[in-house]
């Protein structure tokens, strides 16, 4: 018996640290999407596939991992740091098995939003592969505040770690809609609410949705 066509739409959520695009996908859980959460999937990947741990250690040494068998996350982010050419590498050997986990995921699923939740999306060349793309945005100062509250660190730490991903500016003029979340939660709940309306509206999900809506 022939499996149903598939009536999936796939939303990319992204944004720099600090924006708020966790916050924003788990509103849209709320709303009834199913969330894949791309850089969790990746952490457990590296930790429970064999063909990823191969790899790695291949290319990074045996002190990519613990000597209990967990991933050596600081370890590994210093062998990347700064070095695009490393962190391609390191990309290479992971993208490909969570692009398949999200394929997988979303032919198990008949019909809804399914949103790809990823710091980063379109350096991982996933734009063109998702029905459209939302990023999250925020004022720097506003995303600075935020993280040193949550992670208890400095505004010097956090703008270091800003510089390292690509510029809000740029994401901001590649994206299908922007979200500004520079507001209390109350406002990004009702952006977070018109967003999964306009991605559901139409027969089938694409930037023509959003087409009026370049932002929220």
């Amino acid at each position: 018996m022939a499996k149903p066509i598939l009536d999936v739409r796939t939303l990319g959520v992204t944004g720099g640290i600090g924006s708020g695009k966790s916050a924003v996908c788990a509103y849209l859980e709320d709303l009834g999407a199913t969330i894949f959460e791309a850089d969790q999937v990746a952490r457990d990947l590296m930790e429970s596939s064999d063909h990823i741990r191969e790899a790695v250690i291949e290319s990074f040494g045996r002190n990519s991992y613990k000597p209990d068998g967990h991933l050596n996350r600081p370890w590994l982010a210093a062998q990347v740091f700064g070095d695009e050419v490393r962190l391609a590498e390191l990309n290479a050997i992971v993208h490909p098995r969570v692009g398949e986990a999200f394929d997988h995921l979303k032919h198990q699923l008949q019909s809804g939003l399914l949103v790809h939740e990823a710091a980063l999306i379109y350096e991982a060349g996933l734009g063109d592969r998702l029905d459209a793309v939302c990023v999250v945005s925020a004022p720097k100062d506003v995303r600075i505040k935020r993280v040193m509250v949550r992670d208890g660190i400095s505004a010097g730490e956090v703008r270091a770690r800003i510089q390292r991903q690509l510029p809000q500016e740029e994401t901001e003029g590649r994206a299908d809609v922007v979200l500004v979340n520079a507001g209390d939660q109350a406002e990004l709940r009702r952006k977070t609410k018109k967003l999964y309306e306009l991605a559901m509206d139409q027969e089938t999900l694409s930037p023509e949705n959003f087409r009026s809506f370049r932002r929220l």
